[in-house]
């Protein structure tokens, strides 16, 4: 009798396996251009985390409201195409020590309210 059981045990096992649905894999090369692309954004990322945390970013940034958690979130979940225009308008700013700094900060402020103000964020709750 146990040899019944196993039998109908590896056919309906072997049914299951004919009739369930497998997922082909799909796999591609990915060009260079894409790679380096998603460098550049990588790298760009990390340029932003660097300017809020300095001491004059941290500082303006709290005289807002914001944490640098919440920037920090905020550079996190922008699009390739938002960091890509960030940081070319700091490589455009002079180089000026502070002044430079500042600018950007402000510019980073800035964004950021344009981009509660378009409802995309909730980062100052008092807008």
């Amino acid at each position: 009798m146990p040899s019944i059981y196993k039998t109908t045990f590896v056919y309906i096992c072997s049914l299951l396996l004919v009739f369930s649905q497998t997922m082909p894999a799909y796999a591609g090369l990915i060009g260079t251009e894409q790679f380096m692309a998603q460098q550049l954004v990588d790298q760009d990322r990390v340029t932003l985390r660097n300017v809020v945390e300095r001491e004059e970013a941290r500082n303006l940034l709290e005289k807002h409201g914001v944490s640098t958690e919440q920037a920090h979130k905020r550079i996190d979940a922008m699009t390739a195409d938002e960091v890509r225009i960030l940081t070319q308008s700091f490589n455009e700013l002079p180089k000026a020590g502070n002044v430079g700094v500042v600018a950007a900060v402000l510019i980073l402020v800035l964004l950021l309210i344009a981009l509660d103000l378009s409802g995309k964020t909730d980062i100052f709750k008092g807008i």
